[in-house]
């Protein structure tokens, strides 16, 4: 369904602002550095004094997608959001992002099944999780930008299997243990699988640089690490906040991530 009223969208940044501002932080988060737990006004605070911001999260779990929705609404209610990078969606896509984008900037609006089709969704991405993320984004003015290697590159790179080498010391053997734990027949193609792990970090890295700022990237949890991750592709001179979400049970080193955002796993 479309409609093409400003008042529309003006109501619809109004819904999204107020029920921020009613729904408490989902979880808790532990500043890595002290061990301490934060609570939420000095959560939003730390984040949002931050240029760049890289959140891991497992795509799988429905917690950490109510948690990403969550701090984008609170980010955008203290400060304007320059951009959401997001792994989810092709750096190719970019031109058809901003053209769909300029057309809501005109006050159009596009329910959210027809936004997935304006997108043209990549369907490996399950919208039901992705969909409400994109649409805080769209309707607050925040800019999309795409992060990911096309089918096209991965395939190339599959097939070539080139030799790389990673910015962190110990990510090849991690990233390995990685693959191989969940990919049992991945043997064969580990070098072509580590190739694409690089080349995808090195994407990312480069579209956070370009977006404009304050960034947040949104990744799945190993492409955010700073052992395994985008921040080893970043200039040593840009700072990043590297948050990652996990489960009660789970731990995350101080060397990997500044926050660890400790949510539900389910």
């Amino acid at each position: 369904m479309w409609r093409s009223s400003r008042r529309w969208l003006a109501l619809g940044l109004i819904a999204l602002a107020a029920a921020a501002g009613a729904q408490p932080m989902p979880g808790k988060v532990i500043d890595l550095a002290s061990g301490k737990a934060l609570d939420q006004a000095a959560f939003v605070q730390r984040v949002a004094a931050a240029e760049r911001v890289l959140l891991g999260e497992r795509h799988d779990i429905d917690a950490d997608h109510a948690a990403e929705r969550w701090l984008l609404q609170a980010l955008q209610q203290r400060r304007p959001q320059g951009a959401l990078v997001l792994e989810m969606i092709a750096s190719e896509r970019q031109p058809r992002l901003q053209r769909v984008q300029r057309w809501l900037d005109k006050g159009h609006r596009a329910e959210s099944q027809r936004l997935a089709e304006l997108l043209d969704w990549d369907s490996r991405w399950p919208w039901t999780r992705y969909g409400g993320l994109v649409q805080i984004a769209i309707e607050s003015g925040i800019r999309l930008q795409g992060s990911n290697l096309s089918r096209a590159d991965v395939n190339t790179l599959l097939a070539s299997s080139p030799k790389v080498v990673f910015p962190a010391d110990g990510a090849r053997q991690r990233l390995s243990a990685v693959v191989l734990a969940q990919h049992a027949d991945a043997a064969p193609m580990l070098d072509g699988m580590l190739a694409v792990q690089h080349a995808r970090d090195t994407r990312m890295a480069q579209s956070l640089m370009q977006s404009p700022a304050p960034a947040l990237l949104v990744a799945g949890r190993w492409h955010v690490l700073r052992g395994t991750g985008v921040p080893g592709y970043l200039p040593a001179s840009v700072p990043a906040l590297v948050i990652a979400l996990a489960s009660a049970d789970e731990d995350v080193a101080g060397d990997d991530a500044d926050l660890m955002w400790v949510v539900g796993d389910e």
